[in-house]
């Protein structure tokens, strides 16, 4: 008789847990209300059991073994493994057994239990976010293809479908955490070039400005990568050995190979390997530096969907109609402040040149008569004697 998917990951929870261990709640929607309980009735029908006490003695810490030892008359000196290795061997086991620790141990079938499905098992480890019926579709596809279907091989299949369900509802922001989960699952698989590619397709998403539902953020609240995400990148790409130059050239084709196609993005490929660059380098992104090579959304547009905010309403480009500005708002306009002018003083009436009085012309002086030389002896003589009458 096999288990139940359930009953599954209740074993392998409990597996090496103490035998006081209990589930937590933020888990008891995936091991259900009654692991605890459950775990009671697997271990009364062999799929689980109580460690012995030789099982565990090596959980106890040197001090303590050092002790026990001593006070059996024994030599407490010497590494770890040999101070279990004594205990073992010199000392019965009924006289440490109250003092080591009592696990759940898997039982032979419950450990082939295990292994059956141990992609289910992954996915509650590594909270991929699977449902049973996610993973039992993408087993269910690889059978049909004859493809190999070991628990990577299943997993890669529900990421893949679960991926283009994303793209077709236009679920961005679910798509990029689902990206995340990928590049985690590739770094556990020691693949660091498949995880980077996964993570230059998160930074794609966050700087296209996408969301769920085909929702478009304005550009002022566009949210850039996480500075956590950005660390393990580089140090990614340290382990990989990539210059600047070389990450560029990756993560362009890794946007032309597996990016998935968007209504709209804010930058062009080209523009956020350059961003890319600098992120890696230590420098934050800057609204105000990129906002020339940004490509302006358009509120008419039905591939999209955005609500223009009071910035976006000033900056008025060719390829906007003014009829997309004729968004309804309630928004008050602003009263104009009263004017106050200063009193109003008339200029002196204007008069036409034509009705100006001329001057009138002043008369001019006799002319003065020149006195004429007198000519001759005689004239002068009498000229002289004229001037002495006078």
């Amino acid at each position: 008789m096999s288990l139940s998917i359930r009953d599954i990951l209740i074993l392998d929870y409990f597996n090496g847990k103490p035998v006081h261990a209990a589930v937590p709640k933020y888990q008891q929607d995936l091991y259900g209300a009654d692991a605890d309980e459950r775990i009671r009735e697997l271990c009364e029908e062999g799929w689980v059991r109580h460690s012995r006490p030789q099982e565990t003695v090596n959980m106890l810490p040197d001090k303590a073994l050092e002790k026990f030892l001593i006070a059996h008359g024994l030599d407490g000196s010497g590494s770890h493994s040999d101070l279990v290795r004594r205990v073992i061997r010199e000392i019965p086991e009924t006289e440490y057994a109250h003092a080591v620790p009592k696990v759940y141990v898997a039982t032979a079938d419950g450990n082939l239990e295990i292994a059956h499905h141990m992609a289910y098992v992954l996915n509650a480890r590594c909270n991929y976010g699977f449902s049973e019926g996610e993973i039992g579709e993408a087993q269910r596809t690889l059978t049909a293809k004859r493809a190999p279907c070991t628990a990577s091989d299943i997993l890669k299949c529900a990421f893949q479908q679960k991926s283009a369900l994303f793209v077709m509802a236009g679920e961005w922001t679910k798509l990029r955490n689902l990206y995340f989960r990928i590049s985690n699952f590739h770094l556990r698989a020691r693949s660091n070039e498949d995880s980077l590619s996964f993570l230059y397709l998160v930074f794609f998403l966050d700087m296209s400005g996408m969301e769920n539902r085909n929702m478009l953020v304005q550009y002022d609240k566009l949210f850039p990568t996480q500075k956590g995400i950005i660390i393990l990148m580089n140090q990614l790409r340290t382990e990989l050995g990539l210059s600047d130059r070389a990450v560029k050239s990756a993560f362009l084709t890794t946007i032309a190979r597996m990016a998935p196609r968007l209504p709209f993005s804010y930058f062009s490929p080209q523009v956020m390997g350059n961003i890319l660059i600098e992120r890696l380098n230590g420098i934050e992104f800057s609204h105000v530096k990129y906002l020339p090579y940004r490509n302006p959304p358009d509120p008419t547009s039905t591939a999209y969907r955005y609500v223009a905010g009071p910035r976006d309403d000033t900056e008025k480009t060719d390829s906007q109609p003014s009829a997309s500005f004729l968004i309804q708002r309630k928004i008050t306009p602003p009263v104009p402040p009263v004017l106050r002018l200063p009193t109003f003083t008339a200029p002196p009436p204007f008069h036409p040149p034509e009705t100006v009085k001329k001057p009138e012309p002043k008369p001019a002086p006799p002319p003065v008569k020149e006195e004429k030389k007198p000519s001759g002896l005689l004239g002068k003589i009498h000229h002289i004697l004229k001037k002495k009458d006078r």
